[in-house]
């Protein structure tokens, strides 16, 4: 799935999601454009679990 996010600023930003992510699913692959906010995440989770799991670590998903 692809999501927007907003708010990050920063390669710690960017770890922050990863890990907000894989802490729900320790298998998902993750790739995150700092520079767009696009991430591209694979993983057996429902799009309102990682929308969730992102927004937990602080980070606004836009889209």
């Amino acid at each position: 799935m692809t999501l927007m996010i907003e708010g990050m600023d920063c390669q710690g930003c960017v770890r922050s999601v990863e890990n907000a992510i894989r802490k729900q699913d320790p298998k998902a692959e993750v790739a995150i454009d700092l520079a767009t906010g696009r991430a591209d995440v694979g993983t057996t989770l429902a799009r309102d679990g990682v929308v969730a799991a992102i927004e937990g670590a602080g980070f606004d998903v836009t889209g």
